[in-house]
């Protein structure tokens, strides 16, 4: 689910999701400013930090999406949002995607018992 704010006249959206690169099995965080997206970054890992650039009444404002996940977390990742290294928000954010990444897990490994059994 993704988490909004509004900053300043701004309105903030962070998103973590499962993307279909890999197999569902890596992870893409997201921040988009006013709609436009600012910081991107995905890998295998549910630890990453996103980073990127808006301008808020003529400066360019450094923002940083930080999510830490770990082997208690799946579902809800940690967060913290800072704004030119001040921190703004923190909670938690809903992992997404879950039900097409398990959907996509199971197939697989439904795929390699049959093969297994099929050698």
């Amino acid at each position: 689910m993704t988490r909004t704010l509004e900053w300043e006249g701004h309105k903030i959206e962070m998103r973590i999701f499962f993307t279909p690169r890999l197999l569902m099995l890596a992870t893409e965080t997201t921040l988009t400013v006013d709609g436009r997206l600012v910081a991107r970054k995905g890998g295998w890992g549910i630890t990453e930090r996103a980073a990127g650039w808006f301008s808020h009444k003529g400066r360019e404002i450094k923002s940083e999406l930080q999510v830490r996940g770990g082997r208690r977390v799946f579902t809800r990742i940690p967060y913290v949002l800072r704004l030119n290294g001040l921190p703004v928000s923190s909670g938690k954010l809903r992992l997404e995607r879950l039900a097409p990444a398990i959907i996509v897990w199971l197939t697989v490994a439904g795929l390699l018992v049959l093969l297994a059994f099929a050698i």
